[in-house]
């Protein structure tokens, strides 16, 4: 698979807002300095969608490595060891 801007640009990132005292800013966490100002929340999202795809221009450009979203799930040990599919998920297990 060829990693370029149009497949990060598919990736669903998961996005913040906070009220701020310039208005609203959307940002990624993960892609640090990926963030947007807006009036409102949807103005800061649309904002924020053009510096992503900035934010990716550059990387890619320098070569430098984009993370990619990553699931993290608290599930208490009891739980876990209980799961059907605890074999198939122990390799990705963080203690």
């Amino acid at each position: 698979m060829i990693k370029n801007k149009s497949y990060y640009m598919s990736l669903s990132y998961p996005i913040q807002i906070e009220k701020v005292p310039e208005g609203i800013c959307a940002f990624i966490p993960m892609l640090k300095g990926c963030k947007a100002f807006g009036h409102t929340a949807e103005k800061a999202l649309e904002e924020l969608e053009s510096v992503r795809e900035g934010f990716f221009d550059v990387f890619l450009e320098m070569q430098k490595p984009i993370p990619e979203p990553i699931i993290h799930l608290d599930i208490p040990y009891d739980v876990f060891v209980g799961m059907p599919e605890r074999e198939e998920l122990e390799p990705y297990i963080v203690f």
